[in-house]
């Protein structure tokens, strides 16, 4: 779904669309698109040692310095360049399908690896479990989510993380549907990664980081 050409268009097209037509696109989806089904529970066995955070900053500070890292979706760059500062990674690869709206300080960064192209497009590229973390922050839509945690989820280390942005599920005008919730609610619980981290950010768009099991 998500290498398709009329798929990377829309994205180009919503990455560049003025915010009140990005709401008005939001509204008109949420007018067609039905709401996904309610999410199975994460099994409380891997919620026992979940960290609770105040926001996404603090999270990063938890995370080991340096090491190969991975964010989908990158957009203005904002949350990239506290990555770099934060963790300080040896290496941080940028998927995104245009760097056109990204803040030069970010692109010209030396551990900054660029790749212009569809998230699933870039995963697949290799089965190697290559990155001690992946943040995904790319299309919230429900299919989309779940195209991304199966390219990914081979692509982090054993004892990695899978992160999410904007861990909430949520059907209303303005935001129209996100799927984040229902996505990585079912991975979870199908797949047994306990929840590492969880992290507290404003209007309960919660970040979620899932560690894979270290065997």
């Amino acid at each position: 779904m998500t290498d398709g050409r009329g798929y990377l268009a829309e994205l180009l097209l919503r990455r560049r669309m003025p915010e009140g037509l990005k709401t008005l696109g939001r509204l008109a989806r949420l007018a067609f698109q039905p709401p996904p089904p309610p999410a199975p529970p994460i099994p409380q066995g891997q919620l026992e040692g979940c960290v609770l955070l105040n926001d996404r900053a603090e999270m990063l500070r938890r995370f080991p310095m340096g090491g190969r890292v991975c964010e989908l979706g990158t957009y203005r760059g904002d949350f990239a360049r506290i990555i770099l500062d934060t963790v300080q990674p040896d290496e941080l690869h940028l998927v995104d399908v245009t760097f056109a709206l990204c803040r030069q300080d970010v692109l010209d960064h030396a551990a900054v690896r660029r790749h212009e192209m569809t998230t699933v497009a870039f995963l697949a590229a290799s089965d190697t479990a290559d990155f001690d973390w992946i943040y995904v922050d790319a299309d919230h839509g429900y299919e989309a989510v779940v195209a991304d945690i199966a390219a990914a989820k081979h692509r982090v280390k054993p004892g990695g993380m899978l992160v999410f942005n904007d861990f909430a599920r949520i059907v209303r005008p303005g935001f129209g549907v996100f799927g984040v919730h229902q996505a990585v609610c079912e991975f979870a619980a199908a797949e047994g990664w306990a929840v590492a981290y969880l992290s507290m950010n404003g209007e309960a768009l919660y970040d979620i980081a899932l560690r894979r099991p270290a065997g």
